[in-house]
């Protein structure tokens, strides 16, 4: 127990690149418009093997294809690639994207968030 007057030493924590990647990811989902996530070529062949190496499959909600981090002290890089229906506007769509992944990793991991949407594609009716 600490005495009056002193203080506790400063809390030092790291957050996983994959943590951070799963919380954009599924808040990047979440956003309307948003049909999903695409992975990135490097990303299709680690999930490859992933499958061939684990055989229990990661949940849906947790997985983070489409999505890239690289967290640097008390700040993430997010790159997040998704696809859109036809119909809303793009830019709108990239910014709500920016907006809610970046709100999503500041509220779950205390981390500022740089976040980058790229529109991958656009699903035709």
């Amino acid at each position: 127990m600490s005495s009056p007057g002193s203080s506790a030493p400063p809390v030092r924590y790291h957050v996983a690149d994959l943590a951070v990647a799963r919380i954009a990811a599924r808040r990047a989902r979440a956003v309307p418009s948003v049909v999903g996530l695409r992975a990135d070529l490097s990303q299709t062949l680690l999930g490859l093997a992933g499958t061939w190496l684990n055989p229990d499959p990661v949940p849906p909600d947790l997985r983070a294809e489409g999505v890239t981090v690289a967290v640097h002290g008390d700040r993430a890089d997010v790159r997040v690639t998704v696809v859109t229906e036809l119909g809303p506007n793009c830019r709108e769509l990239a910014l709500t994207v920016q907006g809610e992944v970046a709100r999503a990793v500041r509220e779950a991991t205390g981390l500022d968030a740089t976040v980058q949407v790229t529109i991958a594609d656009i699903e035709l009716p």
